[in-house]
């Protein structure tokens, strides 16, 4: 039997449960209908819940308020038929006029921290749409504005949606309206398409066909599901997300999350999901049922891992509590770290200026001191040159003052480039005419 905790109380286990949940890198939500139930919207099974409301008002016709969601009960008669599209178009009043609760709220958090993989839900009531999650619906075509696609979807209706009506003869779609008018379309309406054929038949002489009726496009009991293909392959590709996940760095708490919020886990379905998701990677996953009631027995033994009793709002309340101190703490950590690596910079651009300061050629200050008294000494000898020959001694040639050498010494200039040696043929004539002697005899001249 899963470990069972009590919400309220002060137990260190419960908190640290909460901080594994908090500290979670990616999670899967599965809901049932209590989380709606403090927006408005009833739930099924409790002792307020629809399906006593639909037996206190028509005990005559169903013995069980699940009667009226049953395929082989509802259509059986036209009576009950009516009975069951009268509610169904006051759940849909119900549905258009609530709001999204905290849990939805919670797992639109989950979302946007990135964290969360999946929301599966069993309620067709539409609110995770109103908290702005993206919806996977089936009955959307790809050119719609509202059409996602089950890869980007965030959340999956199990049981379909009451956005939409469908024929049962030609199952043309139309709009759910959500407040009753003229032109209304609402659930036991007969289809406009069938009856557009219908006339267009009697129009050319020819026999009226039959006019289906329109329903929600809901999953009711005993009837397949229309779409159980899809969602089979969408939950076997989240199963694989959290089987292919390991704990990074060696540690062997539970990185990724299974949460399983107001449901009696009643529906086979239901169970059959939960089943694969927490025993995709139980080395890895940790699976949280939380409910007011105790649900899960002993055949959830190695499946369950905790069972928290308790009020689910109060439930995200600490949770999300739990995710401000760790943000806080995080941001103090990046501040600290911020604020180490800044004072490490400052501190290394120190060090580089002292090393420069040590390395930079110091200025001889004695010699700039002598070499300035040497040239007062020239200007002092020029001075007294200059009045010697304007007194008439001397041999009357000026004295011309030295050249101050630079205290710099003096690059020396660069060897001179030797001229190649270039041969030249040439005919010289040795004339032994007048002491000239002349030869014929080519020679090569090194210029």
């Amino acid at each position: 039997m899963p470990e069972t905790l009590l919400l309220h109380s002060t137990g260190g286990e419960l908190a640290g449960l909460i901080k594994r949940v908090a500290a979670a890198r990616r999670v899967v939500v599965v809901t049932g209908a209590g989380i709606s139930v403090n927006c408005g919207i009833p739930d099924f099974r409790s002792s307020t819940g629809l399906f006593q409301q639909i037996r206190a008002a028509h005990g005559d016709l169903v013995t069980s308020g699940r009667d009226l969601f049953d395929a082989s009960v509802v259509f059986r008669s036209a009576e009950t038929a009516d009975v069951f599209y009268r509610w169904m178009t006051h759940l849909r009043r119900q549905c258009a006029g609530a709001q999204p609760g905290a849990v939805h709220r919670f797992i639109r958090q989950l979302a946007d921290r990135g964290t969360l993989i999946r929301s599966y839900t069993q309620n067709i009531d539409g609110l995770e749409r109103k908290a702005g999650l993206s919806v996977w619906d089936p009955y959307s075509a790809k050119g719609d504005a509202e059409h996602v696609p089950w890869q980007t979807a965030q959340s999956v209706p199990l049981h379909g949606t009451m956005e939409h009506l469908s024929c049962q003869l030609c199952s043309s779609l139309y709009h759910f309206s959500e407040q009753p008018n003229k032109s209304a379309i609402c659930a036991g309406d007969e289809c406009p398409d069938c009856q557009t054929r219908s006339q267009v038949r009697e129009a050319c002489g020819r026999r009226s066909l039959a006019t289906g009726k329109l329903r929600p496009t809901v999953v009711l009991y005993e009837e397949p599901h229309p779409h159980c293909e899809d969602i089979a392959k969408i939950i076997s590709y989240d199963a694989r997300a959290l089987g292919t996940r390991r704990s990074s760095g060696g540690s062997k708490q539970p990185k990724d999350v299974v949460l399983v919020f107001g449901t009696t886990l009643k529906v086979p379905g239901c169970r059959q999901l939960v089943r694969k998701l927490a025993t995709a990677s139980p080395e890895t996953t940790l699976t949280v049922f939380v409910n007011n009631e105790p649900v899960c027995g002993k055949s959830w033994d190695g499946i369950v891992d905790y069972q928290v009793i308790g009020n689910v709002e109060d439930w995200c309340a600490r949770v999300e509590r739990k995710w401000g101190v760790q943000t806080k703490i995080t941001q103090w950590a990046k501040t600290r770290k911020n604020g180490a690596s800044v004072a490490s910079s400052s501190k290394g651009k120190s060090k580089v200026a002292a090393t420069e300061k040590e390395n930079k050629p110091v200025v001889d200050a004695p010699s700039n001191v002598a070499s300035g008294r040497q040239l007062e000494a020239n200007k002092r000898k020029i001075s007294s040159c200059t009045n010697s020959d304007m007194s008439g001694g001397g041999s009357g040639t000026a004295v011309k003052p030295k050249r101050q050498r630079s205290s710099t010494p003096s690059v020396p200039p660069p060897p001179p480039v030797a001229k190649p040696l270039l041969p030249i043929r040439r005919s010289l004539r040795i004339a032994t005419q007048q002491n000239h002697v002349y030869c014929h005899s080519p020679v090569s001249i090194c210029l």
